[in-house]
């Protein structure tokens, strides 16, 4: 009788061992492998669901609801799950803060913030305003409402730095050395930047260097309309969704 009782026991404690690893998945579901802090950056959520942790047993919002909402980056957490394999989630809000959590990093969209474009406006700016009034005239009127995510050519308003540089190239005096200086710092601001036409607007520059150091007898006026001119072009097929 003691023996049975015993055995029973043993059985007993050898079961709840069995149910209780079976019963607790969530502890077993996924290993924090490494967890640190993202600079912020925008992203939209393409699919998928938010967690509440790192263990991913509790969703708390449907990613479809939030399609046109940027999220924010906060931290990352490399995770590998019950099957092994390994898959980095973030740890993203809303601007409010009121909608958060953990999200697949597939399903994350990074959103371009246009610094690029935005800085490449404000410079362009500055170079106009340091121009003859004839420049001033013509092309400071274009920066009013211009579209940074369209900075170098919008197709339509024709608000966009192509065209500035083309009301630059029509409205410079080019025996005025100011003038010439913002041809000059235009070219320096796109420099590297020029595609297919990079060794053409080079060789227009070095002829413009050669006319201004007395190395060469061309007529000033030709090498630096041509500069702009090619500078112009190149502009227009910039990558306006390059934004960084």
């Amino acid at each position: 009788m003691k023996f049975r009782t015993v055995l029973v026991a043993v059985l007993a404690v050898a079961t709840l061992g069995v149910m209780t690893e079976v019963t607790t998945p969530a502890q077993a579901a996924t290993k924090v492998l490494q967890t640190k802090k993202m600079k912020k950056a925008a992203y939209k959520i393409s699919n998928g669901y938010f967690y509440r942790n790192t263990k991913l047993t509790k969703r708390t919002h449907k990613a479809s609801k939030y399609a046109k909402v940027n999220f924010y980056t906060y931290k990352s957490a490399k995770i590998r799950k019950s099957n092994g394999k390994k898959v980095t989630y973030y740890y993203v809000k809303n601007k409010s803060g009121k909608v958060k959590g953990w999200v697949w990093r597939g399903n994350l969209v990074k959103q371009p913030t246009y610094t690029r474009q935005k800085k490449d406006i404000a410079a362009m700016k500055r170079i106009v305003q340091g121009m003859s009034p004839d420049v001033q005239s013509d092309a400071l009127g274009l920066f009013a409402h211009m579209n940074y995510k369209v900075a170098y050519h919008d197709g339509a308003s024709e608000r966009d730095l192509s065209h500035v540089i083309f009301q630059m190239e029509m409205g410079a005096d080019y025996d005025n050395s100011t003038d010439i200086q913002g041809i000059i710092k235009t070219y320096k601001l796109f420099k590297g930047r020029y595609g297919s036409e990079k060794a053409q607007i080079l060789n227009d520059y070095n002829d413009l260097d050669d006319v201004l150091k007395g190395r060469s007898d061309a007529e000033l006026s030709d090498v630096a309309k041509t500069l702009i001119d090619d500078i112009s072009y190149a502009v227009q097929y910039m990558d306006n969704q390059s934004g960084k």
